[in-house]
Order: structure tokens, then C-alpha cells, then sequence
């Protein structure tokens, strides 16, 4: 089947009623718990920020780029010590897996950095994990699992996709799927923080707790048809905030007490299944926003539209509706709230490439301009191998993607975009390469893709683009360039002149080996995360380097994966 489903599963379930955020812990007892204080053979939870980037010294140009290879000092772990034996680098084996990242920055102070991933605690299920600093991402005190939803009638499922982000009043919120293990309910959920990230609201699914503040339906963005609907499933979602452009109208049942200085907007791919629940239908592009911090939403509508460009279709036949999507990600252009939404989309005729598409919304997403096909990707069936049925790269078994995402330029509303794909290998040889293209006509026309990792032959993807205030464009990425194609670095390249050079250089300490990750190597996720202010990004990744090595007659049931953060100085434009 040509759509891909890149749902987060997880392998426990859990049934019993689900829990409210727990009060942060003290300082002592998040040293305790998490030991943050880092010793001899431990995770560093805490260090100093790097060095400038490398710039010019010692790199080599190639196709408009340049690379310099050096390792950092200083990576650090966000997600706290899971191994059951924190005394020994390895552990016993039973640590838990992380991954799925995302990272955001407070506007409105900079040194209050959110983190999140897939965070599989024991006996409970994939959960969502919130990592909180208030040091610009030097330490990590507050190392949480988050049980998101209160379902009376229901079980607690496991969840993904985690996301954060922030509004312009700092008010943090973050963003994940739900899904039943043993059924068919499917829904996405966003929690808020107004402390920082140290306590959040929860997702009411269903009455609110009698004697409480919470208010039903607070943070329900969409929710199929429960448990016995299997023909409507939400994957993938993204989250972003934004200025409500003029004239927009408030969300119907808005909060007039609680209306945010931004729209909150959530995109996602509504995966339709027909009536029978085994149909393969369609896969388009959905989006809800609200203007009262997530406590109401509007109705969701679907927005990746049609163009003569989706001329193939695998379920109805109704080309050339652009509707086998995936892997959506909005931005709002914060001059005048302008929302631009990218996703990858596989109405294409062809085993070797798909494309990468553009909708844009200019009264806060009411109505949708048709698809701006941007790039073609190429990320066919026939270009990757396939281990446990998905695509992966040569010497790897963990499923990879193509997706990247959208981000803009504060000052001028110059978009980028990035994307990974393997046109420069083969199926049997793969050279994935991160590109990158821009728009500085509001999306309607792009720049053709630049390469900023041609100088390898190596594998590079998961990439993240972010651009810092003064419009420097970092993007952070996997990287098999630097200890052997079989092992897992992350790279920075950061560009200083809009998009058409870079320069990069290593992040990680220390390289990886997928095999020792989450379902003995098959997966390490779908994504990483970057966030960037002035003169700073902080790449956050999943990685294993911390799980116990495959020797005979050791093969650990719950390989580990852990968080990864670096924060990196990087050059400022005035």
C-alpha cells in the first residue's frame, strides 16, 4: 500500500482510569530521582553550552556547501536516567526507550526550554515524556511522565507523536495522538502549560470531574467515533501558534475570559478506512484551530485540496484530489497571521518519487488556496529496502521517512523547507541526502532543492529546519558520515545567507547503533527535533548510546533509546 502509517505503537497496555500531571518534584528529589548531578559512567544531565559553529575553518565546499567534522563535549540527556542500574553506563538491560522528539523555546525567556518524545514507562504504555529547563537546555530537572487524558469510560491508549511549542505569551502547550490497543478509538489531545512546562491541564474525553475547573471537551482537538469506528483514524499530528489575522472570527464557543493573544493551530492526517474498516480510501490533510488556549476548537476541515499535479489515486479514484498525505507541518507568518501548511503528499504515478506540497490559509484557516507543489521527493518504493515491512537504509532495520518541515523568517516571511531523500543512491546502496528550498513570494513559487550534504556518500535524514529571530537557518539531522555506516551521529548546518550555503558541523559525542533501540532496532522514531532563538539552536534527537550491546546470548527484551540535547552557539545576523 502506497500510504504509510507512521503511528508511535507501543507494546504494553494498561487499563484502569488515567491521571492528572503530578505536582513538579522538589529540587532534591528531582537530583535524586534523576540525577541530574552527572558521575563517572552515568548520562550527563547537565554541561555547557558549545563553542561557536565552525565557520570556514578547515571545511570543504561542495554544491554550495561546507563541512566540518568535530564532535562536541557537551550532549546531553533530557529524559533522566531510565537504566535500572544507574551505576553502570549499560545498565542491567531494562532501560525503557525515548524517541520521537520535539523541542521549543519560550519567546518570552529564552532560558525555559520544553522538550517531549514517546516515553515508554514501565507497565503503562507509550505516554507522552515532558522535559523541562529553565538554563537554555543546560540541565533538565523536570523529567515527567505525562498520563494526558482524563477518559472516564475508557482505558488509557497508548499515545504519540508528541509536539511543543509556545504562543507569544510564552504559554506552552503540547500535542499528541491516542489511540486503543485492543480497539478502534482514535483521537488528538493538546495539554497547556502557563508555568513554564512545570504543571499542565489535561485532555477531558467525556464529563468533567465534579468539583473541579476542568471544563469538558478542554483539549479534545478531534475524536473519531470511538471505540468500534475503525474507518477513521488520526495520525501525525503538528502544532503551531500565531497572530489571528484581520477580521478573523472567534471560534465558535470560544472562552471570552480565556481568549489567547495567538490561534492555536493543529494539523493532522485523517487515515479513512471506508465503512468496513479495511478499505484503503484516502489520507488528507485535516486542520482545527482555537483561540482560547485549546479549551475550544473549531470544526475540522480538510485542506490539502486538489491540483492537476495529483493525477494518481490508490484508493477512490477521485484524481486529482491531492489526498494521500502525510507528515503535515503549519507555520504562521507572524507579520500577519498567514498560515502555511507543508506535507508530502502520494498521488504520484511513480515507484521511485513522490512530492512535497504547500496550502495557505489567509483569514486563520477558514479557507485554503489550492496546493503549490514545491519539490519533487524521492522516496519511492523503489529506492529504499525494506526491513519488517518498511522502508529503511542499507545495513539499518528502523524505518525512515522523508519528512522535514516548514519554518519562516520573522522579519521578511521568507519560508524554507526541508526534506531527506535517497535520489543520489540505490535501494541497495542508500546515500540519503538532507535538502533544503525557499520561497520568498509568500509560496507561490520555490528555489530548486540545495543539497547540504553532498560532500558525503553517507546516509543523512530525520532532518529539522528552524530560523532564529535574525534569520539564520540551522538544520539539525542524522548523520552516518562520521564512525561508519553503521553507527548514528547528529549534524548542525547553519546558513547565514538565507538558504544558500552551509556550514556544518558534528553535534553528537558519541555515535549510536540503531540495532540496540526500541523493538530490537525497527524503530527510533519518525522524527527530530530543533529549536533555535538568537544565537542559539538546540538540536534534540533520539539516541541509543546508552543501551546494552548485542553480545551472544545477550539480546535485551527492552532495548533503550534515550533524549539528546546540545545546546550550540551559532553566528547572529544583525
Amino acid at each position: 500500500m502506497r500510504r504509510r502509517i507512521w503511528t508511535a505503537a507501543a507494546v504494553i497496555t494498561l487499563t484502569g482510569a488515567i491521571l492528572t500531571v503530578a505536582n513538579a518534584p522538589s529540587q532534591a528529589e528531582a537530583k535524586g530521582r534523576f540525577g541530574f548531578d552527572a558521575k563517572p559512567g552515568r548520562p550527563q544531565l547537565s554541561g555547557v553550552a558549545d563553542p561557536d559553529i565552525l565557520n570556514g575553518t578547515g571545511v570543504t565546499a561542495a554544491r554550495g556547501v561546507a563541512t566540518a567534522v568535530g564532535a562536541a563535549s557537551d550532549d546531553i540527556q533530557a529524559n533522566g536516567d531510565n537504566k535500572a542500574n544507574p551505576s553502570a553506563q549499560f545498565g542491567s538491560g531494562s532501560g525503557w526507550p525515548a524517541n520521537e522528539t520535539s523541542i521549543a523555546i519560550n519567546p518570552t525567556n529564552p532560558a525555559n526550554v520544553i522538550a517531549s518524545a514517546n516515553d515508554y514507562e514501565p507497565g503503562v504504555d507509550s505516554i507522552m515524556g515532558l522535559y523541562v529547563s529553565f538554563d537554555g537546555g543546560k540541565t533538565w530537572p523536570y523529567s515527567r511522565h505525562t498520563r494526558q487524558v482524563i477518559t472516564p469510560d475508557r482505558a488509557m491508549y497508548g499515545t504519540g507523536d508528541p509536539v511543543v511549542t509556545f504562543d507569544r505569551d510564552g504559554v506552552a502547550y503540547a500535542s499528541f495522538i491516542a489511540f486503543g490497543r485492543t480497539n478502534c478509538d482514535s483521537y488528538i489531545g493538546v495539554i497547556r502549560s502557563e508555568d513554564g512546562g512545570v504543571t499542565w491541564s489535561t485532555v477531558v474525553d467525556g464529563p468533567a470531574p465534579a468539583g473541579t475547573l476542568i471544563s469538558e471537551g478542554d483539549g479534545m482537538t478531534v475524536h473519531n467515533g470511538g471505540p468500534e469506528d475503525c474507518q477513521i483514524f488520526h495520525d501525525k499530528e503538528w502544532m503551531t501558534a500565531g497572530p489571528r489575522p484581520a477580521g478573523a472570527t472567534l471560534v465558535p464557543g470560544t472562552d471570552p475570559l480565556r481568549v489567547s493573544v495567538d490561534r492555536l493551530y493543529v494539523t493532522w492526517t485523517v487515515f479513512d478506512s471506508g465503512p468496513s474498516g479495511t478499505e484503503s480510501v484516502d489520507s488528507a490533510i485535516h486542520v482545527a484551530y482555537s483561540d482560547d488556549q485549546g479549551r475550544n476548537w473549531s470544526e475540522p476541515q480538510e485542506i490539502s485540496g486538489s491540483a492537476p499535479f495529483c493525477e494518481f489515486q490508490t484508493g477512490d479514484q477521485d484524481a486529482p484530489a491531492c489526498d494521500e498525505d502525510q507528515f503535515s507541518v503549519p507555520v504562521v507568518d507572524p507579520r500577519n497571521g498567514h498560515v502555511y501548511v507543508a506535507f508530502e503528499n502520494f498521488n504520484v504515478n511513480s515507484v521511485e518519487r513522490n512530492q512535497y506540497l504547500v496550502v495557505k490559509s489567509v483569514d486563520g484557516g477558514a479557507t485554503w488556496d489550492p496546493p503549490v507543489k514545491v519539490a519533487d521527493v524521492f522516496d519511492g518504493a523503489a529506492k529504499y529496502p525494506v526491513c519488517a515491512g518498511r522502508q529503511t537504509l542499507d545495513l539499518m532495520c528502523a524505518r525512515t521517512n522523508a519528512a522535514g518541515n516548514i519554518d519562516i523568517d520573522d522579519r521578511n516571511g521568507r519560508l524554507y523547507l526541508t526534506f531527506a531523500d535517497n535520489r543520489n543512491g540505490t535501494a541497495e546502496n542508500t546515500n540519503t541526502d538532507v535538502f533544503v528550498v525557499s520561497s520568498s513570494d509568500a509560496g507561490r513559487t520555490w528555489s530548486q532543492p540545495l543539497n547540504i550534504t553532498g560532500a558525503s556518500v553517507d546516509d543523512q535524514w530525520f532532518p529539522w529546519l528552524s530560523v532564529t529571530p535574525d534569520g539564520v537557518v540551522a538544520v539539525a539531522y542524522f548523520d552516518r558520515r562520521y564512525s561508519g555506516p553503521q553507527l548514528i551521529d547528529t549534524s548542525l548546518s547553519v546558513s547565514t545567507n538565507n538558504g544558500r550555503g552551509f556550514n556544518t558541523r558534528r553535534v553528537s559525542e558519541r555515535s549510536w547503533n540503531a540495532d540496540l533501540a526500541f523493538r530490537q532496532g525497527t524503530f527510533i522514531g519518525d522524527y527530530n527535533g530543533l529549536a533555535t532563538s538568537r544565537g542559539v539552536a538546540i538540536p534534540c534527537w533520539t539516541d541509543a548510546r546508552f543501551a546494552e550491546p548485542n553480545v551472544e546470548g545477550n539480546n535485551p527484551p527492552n532495548q533503550q533509546s534515550d533524549v539528546m540535547v546540545d545546546p550550540e552557539t551559532i553566528p547572529t545576523r544583525r
